[in-house]
């Protein structure tokens, strides 16, 4: 093991890049001007270890195969960093920290705590938890350090030299993953998560937009305000509470069951399907009639709840081939605001009867009984209808 322990100005870089083939490690902010790194490097010779800035980039590469590299950077959080980590096994943690976050780890535990900016975490095998987090604006990612090695076909003696072709397909591996995921559209967004197997949990979010995709693994999210939010899971269950929808939903599972509790002030537009198994929900809905051999199994069913609001309602479609759906709205609002204009706004009376109408005729019936309301009733047909 190589023991290190170095500092560095706040202006020496804007951005970290680390290579390890496996360890733990925990990224922190502290206050200062001072960047403070502290830890065992896996390394028999010093060659093995690539420290230092680059350019704009603090580059911590570890090129040895065999150990673990266990270390602690402290970086000020008075600044918005870039930061891209590479490895093959990782236990990281990440704290108290403004940053874009590009993180590729073949397997690991992954905690991100009190963290602000755009963090994506791209991994065969991993658990992932976030709480307390914020999407904010970040910087444009730097030029990317320049390559030191490089083998050529010309020169026969290099090709015995191992741990140089290490490094050679290191570099290659970061291109070919930062090309088809780093650079991608959904890159940016808040939250950006594609997990092979593993389990996802958010709690406490703040965010404009959020990725999700996991074939084998749990997901579950609690507490927050989410905008745009895209999420498919083959294998796993989806549970999603107190989480206020400020942007459309699409939230699919193969096989698993979805449930949502929504804060008592959401306004958003329901569109629930499953195709083998029951939606159960405690606010109206319309059931929607299937055509041909598929209305023998799952069921369709639409609905708004919520009071009206100006501009565009978020849109919550919630899909599953296996599984079961259940919603339901709670009686206390969220601890977030769907947007400033919001935050004096009441909401209307909401029916929490849990009726499924399956016709024109019993939602008149139930306005007629006094069971809903004229507005709620006006609602429910509209739905119908489509």
């Amino acid at each position: 093991m190589a023991k290190v322990k170095q500092t560095w100005p706040i202006t020496a870089f804007d951005a970290v890049g680390i290579r390890a083939n496996q360890g733990k490690f925990t990224i922190q902010g502290i206050d200062g001007d001072e960047v403070i790194l502290e830890g065992d490097f896996a390394a028999r010779y010093p060659r093995n270890l690539n420290f230092g800035p680059d350019g704009r980039w603090l580059k911590l590469y570890s090129t040895w195969r065999n150990g673990d590299s266990q270390f602690t950077l402290q970086l000020p959080k008075s600044k918005i960093w870039t930061i891209d980590i590479f490895s093959g096994r990782t236990d990281a943690k990440i704290d108290n920290l403004q940053a874009r976050l590009h993180m590729w780890t073949g397997k690991g535990e992954v905690q991100i705590e009190n963290c602000r900016g755009a963090f994506s975490v791209t991994s065969g095998n991993a658990n992932v938890k976030i709480r307390h987090f914020t999407e904010i604006d970040t910087p444009a990612i730097p030029p990317l350090p320049r390559e030191e090695h490089h083998i050529s076909i010309e020169e026969p003696e290099s090709w015995g030299d191992w741990e140089e072709w290490a490094e050679w397909g290191g570099e290659f591996g970061e291109k070919f993953l930062r090309k088809f995921f780093g650079e991608t559209a959904w890159s940016n967004r808040g939250i950006n998560i594609q997990v092979g197997k593993g389990d996802v949990t958010m709690e406490d979010i703040d965010i404009k937009s959020c990725y999700l995709r996991t074939a084998r693994g749990d997901a579950q999210i609690k507490q927050g305000r989410i905008g745009a939010f895209d999420m498919k899971i083959i294998s796993g269950d989806i549970g999603c509470e107190s989480c206020l929808p400020v942007g459309d939903w699409l939230i699919r599972a193969n096989r698993g069951d979805v449930r949502f509790s929504l804060p008592s002030d959401t306004s958003a537009r329901l569109d629930l399907t499953t195709r083998h198994g029951e939606i159960l929900s405690k606010t109206p809905l319309v059931r929607v009639t299937r055509q041909g051999p598929e209305s023998w199994h799952g069921s369709r069913m639409v609905g708004t709840v919520g009071a009206k609001t100006e501009g565009k309602v978020p849109e919550i479609d919630v899909s599953t081939l296996n599984g079961d759906i259940e919603i339901k709205t709670e009686s206390a609002r969220s601890s977030y605001n769907a947007s400033e204009k919001e935050q004096n706004m009441t909401t209307g009376p909401t029916a929490q009867t849990g009726t499924v109408y399956n016709s024109e005729l019993e939602i008149l019936t139930a306005l007629s009984d006094g069971k809903i309301n004229v507005d709620e009733a006006e609602r429910l047909l509209r739905d119908f209808k489509k």
